[in-house]
């Protein structure tokens, strides 16, 4: 049954247009559904999804339709639901099996709403009160042309303040209202907030004295974020309630309110962050002479006083910087290998007379010390490293590469040639040998996301600065003072989580040790690191560095001339070829630190 005061309200507001039937007809490719009024009407409509349907309000008009619910079931339309939205607007809201794409023709007598419609002809519906359809409607009046709207991903609760937006959120966090599509002209503020209040499905109350004229586009915008802009055009500021009831009022009158109100304190639970950390970025929320903010530090918690409207945004922004960040592990691994390949080949000679000189560097001599003409040995036999010279007669001795030999040889060969009282020795020795050493170094480490972590693992050496300083009477004296130097291997990371789930790594890697130097200088510090800055995938191994040096050294010793003859030079110089080569290898993984599933 239609309502009395909204009948009445008409009347005594002198509109007219009694809406008195609907019907849906068929047509090509579309379905028409006409909406039966007396006389003329203004019209405001838009498209919403989530269910699909099309809301066609008439201003200036009174419900006088036999019921409010109607199932229709053909041309695309599933229900058709009307109520006398205001005293003076009657709500048309058809449900649809789909969104499509729609017109709406007002005119004397009827407003037609045409859809599209490709399903095939249908049986004509109407309600038992409609009347025969009139002609199509040409004239068009000032209203709400159709928009479009995405349907809400969340109804986040939002405070705005004139000139600033409402708090960010971190973007992979950050849950935007739905986007609404609609033309306002000359529309009263009131209405423009009933229509932001029935799309968002929130509760939004104006000012006793907030009026204005609103003529807007807003084309496929967050609906907050539209409101609060068609507000600031206006000078007025949207601020919502513990209740969640927004309330629209002048910012003049807001600052006085607030101006009056005692202010009030609360205590914050931080559970993720620290409190001290927090302080800092809710400082510039204070009230100037009015906010204050302490730490307790015992419990983690937050000691806020300030007024309510304050300690609404402190607590937004607090449960958007509290939150839980992911954790990551690090897994490194450090790989250094030293290969040392070294051949030595090398001819040494030794010439004896057994009557006369003798170089005894390489092998003993003998010599006949009882003057019998005869060499006993072992009595008359000349350790290594005493020579024995002849002063009269002819002899001759002589040594070839005798302080350059192969020192330890894997391979000796003597020969001897015996010439007269001259023996001649002659020692062939070669080596050649490979040292490969590796060291392995895993170490894992896991911190939580933007925090800096270390892991080291071997000793502190310390090393020892002798500076000369001027005493009283103008001597120098030197003092000495003691400091370390930290070598091992050492890891240090800082790894963020994108909101692509990847990880933003800023790392260095270190192995080094300490060996003493050949001066006095104390020691050489051998030292192999990387320090990068990469995009890693979660659980992906990256190379952050790798690092070959290879050092050649050949040394060449012999006979003076004999030594460079081609082909027979070899037999007389001592040749060693060393190589040395040190290969280091950096890889990492990270992987982000999921909290187990309950």
């Amino acid at each position: 049954m239609t309502s009395l005061l909204p009948l009445l309200a008409g009347l005594l507001l002198g509109f007219d247009g009694p809406v008195t039937g609907l019907s849906v007809r068929p047509a090509p490719e579309r379905t028409e559904v006409v909406i039966s009024v007396e006389g003329e009407t203004r019209v405001r409509d838009f498209l919403m999804e989530g269910p699909a349907r099309v809301v066609v309000d008439l201003l200036g008009a009174q419900h006088a339709l036999p019921g409010e619910t109607f199932q229709v079931g053909r041309g695309g339309i599933r229900t058709i639901r009307t109520s006398q939205y205001s005293p003076t607007t009657v709500r048309i809201v058809l449900d649809l099996e789909a969104p499509v794409a729609y017109r709406v023709v007002p005119g004397r007598g009827e407003v037609r709403v045409v859809l599209e419609h490709s399903g095939g002809d249908f049986e004509p519906w109407s309600t038992p009160a409609a009347g025969s359809a009139g002609g199509p409607g040409t004239a068009s009046s000032p209203g709400l042309p159709g928009g479009r709207a995405v349907p809400p991903t969340a109804a986040p609760g939002w405070a705005v303040r004139a000139g600033a937006p409402p708090p960010t959120m971190p973007a992979f966090q950050q849950q935007q209202a739905a986007r609404i599509s609609v033309t306002f002209v000359n529309t009263p503020l009131s209405e423009v907030l009933f229509a932001f209040a029935d799309f968002a499905g929130r509760s939004i109350v104006p000012g006793a004295d907030v009026t204005a004229s609103v003529s807007a586009e807003i084309k496929d915008q967050p609906w907050d974020e539209a409101l609060r802009v068609i507000l600031e055009a206006h000078g007025l500021v949207a601020v919502e309630m513990e209740s969640g009831i927004i309330r629209v009022d002048r910012l003049d009158r807001l600052t006085e309110r607030e101006t009056s109100e005692l202010p009030s304190t609360r205590a914050f639970q931080i559970n993720y962050a620290t409190a001290a950390e927090l302080q800092t970025a809710i400082a510039p929320l204070l009230t100037p002479d009015r906010g204050k903010v302490s730490v307790a530090a015992s419990s983690n918690t937050l000691i806020v006083t300030d007024v309510s409207r304050v300690l609404q945004d402190v607590e937004n922004l607090i449960r958007q910087l509290d939150r839980e960040t992911p954790q990551v592990a690090i897994s490194a691994k450090i790989i250094f290998i030293n290969r040392t390949d070294l051949q030595e080949f090398g001819v040494t000679y030794d010439l004896k007379d057994s009557q006369g000189n003798q170089l005894n560097v390489l092998t003993p001599g003998a010599q006949d010390q009882n003057g019998d003409g005869i060499v006993s040995l072992p009595e008359e036999q000349v350790p290594i490293g005493t020579d024995v010279i002849a002063l009269g007669g002819n002899s001759l001795a002589a040594l070839g590469n005798a302080r350059n030999r192969v020192a330890s040889p894997t391979l000796t060969l003597l020969t001897s040639l015996l010439l007269g009282r001259h023996t001649l020795l002659s020692f062939v020795e070669t080596l050649q040998s490979m040292n490969l050493s590796e060291i392995q170094a895993s170490p894992t480490v896991t911190v939580m996301d933007n925090q800096q972590a270390k892991i080291a693992v071997g000793e502190e050496t310390p090393v020892r600065v002798i500076e000369a300083t001027s005493g009283a009477a103008g001597g120098v004296i030197p003092t000495a003072q003691v400091t370390t130097r930290e070598t091992g291997i050492i890891l240090e990371a800082t790894p963020h989580v994108t909101a692509s789930g990847k990880i933003l790594l800023q790392l260095r890697a270190e192995r080094s040790a300490a060996v003493p130097a050949e001066s006095d200088a104390g020691f050489i510090f051998q030292q192999q690191y990387a320090e990068s800055r990469v995009l890693v995938g979660d659980g992906e191994t990256v190379v952050i560095g790798g690092l070959t040096v290879t050092e050649t050294a050949e040394v060449r010793a012999g006979i003076p001339i004999l030594m460079d003859l081609p082909l027979i030079g070899r037999l007389f110089r001592v040749t060693r070829e060393q190589t040395v080569q040190r290969d280091l290898m950096i890889l990492v993984t990270p992987t982000i630190v999921r909290a187990p599933r309950t």
